[in-house]
């Protein structure tokens, strides 16, 4: 049996290589993508989740304090 490199032109080699690198760095940098929003996400739903709670507390303690 022959081996994958003498049944294949070097043309073709190269062009799958290169298929394969270019995969492998929309795969990398996309899924870096990914995590960054969902970080981005987080960070947004508790800094309104914190800016919701200063708003009751600061309600709670104008009832109390009538300031």
């Amino acid at each position: 049996m022959e081996g994958y490199a003498t049944r294949y032109s070097p043309a073709v080699l190269a062009v799958s290589r290169a298929l394969v690198d270019t995969f492998g760095l929309i795969a990398t940098f996309g899924g870096i993508g990914v995590v960054v929003n969902v970080i981005v996400i987080y960070i947004f739903i508790q800094v309104r989740g914190e800016h919701q709670q200063n708003e009751q507390y600061r309600a709670e303690r104008q009832q109390r304090f009538g300031s």
